[in-house]
């Protein structure tokens, strides 16, 4: 939990008096004092979960197959921790209970599916298969625990010290729109509420990745009707934008650092008040505008800012907190001003007190957002490669399938050294000009 001492209290109740008199239009840019929050707690934030070598495998049913919350989660590594080496692997099967499933038991997804990765981490996510998609009844929680510890006992088995965190299954989504099994939301709430004690018992971590999203479709379903109901569109699979709310989740647990970079100036003094996670050199100008190259250590979310969707989770979560890009420019004239980078204009006009409270350069079209989303696009082909992998091997009986496997796993590890190529940021020029 972020501690805030009583001076930074009352500096952060004086700019939330003054945000409040800024137009609406600027307010979702303008997220200087959640800077502000993270900036002076983050000397006392416990160190992020992921080390650099680590292994990650995610194991689950069919919305870990989706390769969403997962790709985001490795985003969410990626891009704020670019110089991190960490492996991502997707063990997914659609329909798997905890007990295994169409593709084999639990015994021989654990020891196919897990083993030959070796992880270091794991995260497992299970429960909405296995309530039976009827209503809630108390014997549906006896074997789906007695199921899950069985499942760890082998993961621990064949992943010997792996740090192992249990996410809470989705709920099943009666709230946005009709229902096609009755009474199953409560019925996957029951099942998601009984996992941290098992959790507890085993001795492992837990993320409730469960009320989060349950708190978004009822949000959104009071904001925006017709847009809710795609946020689960057959009620069991979350679509892209939810995903980044689970993946959101689980990086809040793991303690990532929500600041991609934090720059503040003064334009009258044309110098730094402070920066965090990036360098500045060049800095010059006046009153009237300031130019200085800027590198950033880490990279935007690439969040998709042409949803409807993703709109709508930027103004109904915290997501956004968890993505702060911030610029802050005090001591600039009366007036009206661009941003430009790289000589081109990224965003405004801001005026010179929306500069002054600070703007979230993560959600607006920059340089750097575009990288982000390059890698996003690699990340997303070398995705496509290993579910192919997994189908070919485990689905077909097709000859030469050894042969097969093993080149799309080179061509994995291809887009691998791709996202690492892409990763490489490179500085960027800055400029405060008036209109």
């Amino acid at each position: 939990m972020l501690r805030v001492t009583s001076n930074l209290g009352e500096y952060v109740r004086k700019w939330l008096q003054h945000a409040a008199g800024l137009n609406r239009t600027a307010h979702r840019a303008e997220l200087f004092a959640l800077g502000v929050l993270v900036m002076i707690s983050s000397a006392g934030a416990q160190e992020f979960y992921l080390h650099d070598g680590d292994r990650v495998t995610f194991y689950g049913d069919s919305i870990t197959v989706q390769r969403l919350y997962t790709q985001d989660i490795e985003a969410f590594v990626n891009t704020r921790y670019p110089t991190l080496n960490i492996a991502f692997h997707n063990a997914g099967v659609p329909g798997d209970r905890v007990t295994g499933g169409y593709a084999g038991d639990v015994s021989t997804r654990v020891m196919r599916d897990v083993a030959p990765f070796k992880p270091t981490v794991l995260t497992v996510m299970l429960g909405m298969n296995d309530g039976g998609y009827g209503a809630f009844t108390p014997d549906i929680l006896a074997p789906y625990l007695s199921g899950y510890s069985e499942l760890l006992k082998l993961l621990r088995q064949a992943a010997p010290g792996a740090r192992i965190t249990l996410l809470e299954n989705s709920s099943y989504d009666e709230v946005t729109h009709g229902t096609e099994f009755p009474g199953y939301m409560n019925t996957t709430e029951q099942i998601a509420k009984s996992t941290p004690s098992l959790a507890t018992r085993e001795n492992v971590d837990v993320v409730d990745t469960n009320a989060p999203v349950k708190q978004l479709l009822l949000a959104a379903a009071g904001a925006d009707p017709k847009l809710a109901s795609l946020l689960i569109r057959d009620r069991i699979h979350p679509g892209d934008a939810a995903h980044w709310i689970m993946a959101a989740t689980v990086m809040k647990a793991w303690h990532v650092n929500p600041i991609v970079s934090l720059v503040d100036l003064n334009a009258t003094t044309v110098s730094t008040n402070s920066v965090q996670r990036t360098s500045i050199s060049g800095l010059s100008g006046n009153a009237t505008g300031l130019k200085w190259e800027q590198k950033d250590e880490a990279l935007p979310l690439p969040l998709d800012l042409n949803d409807a969707l993703m709109q709508m989770i930027l103004r109904l979560t915290d997501l956004a907190s968890l993505d702060q890009q911030i610029l802050r420019v005090t001591g600039l004239k009366p007036g009206k001003y661009n941003l430009l980078i790289d000589h081109k204009r990224t965003s405004g006009p801001f005026s010179s007190e929306q500069l002054s409270a600070g703007i979230n350069i993560a959600l607006l079209a920059t340089p750097m957002f575009d990288q982000a989303r390059d890698v996003s696009g690699t990340l997303d082909n070398r995705a496509k490669l290993e579910q192919a992998e997994f189908f070919l091997r485990v689905e077909t009986s097709a000859a030469d399938k050894d042969c097969a496997s093993r080149a799309l796993n080179e061509g994995e590890q291809d887009y691998n050294r791709k996202v690492r190529e892409a990763l490489v940021i490179k500085p960027h020029q800055f400029e405060i000009i008036p209109m």
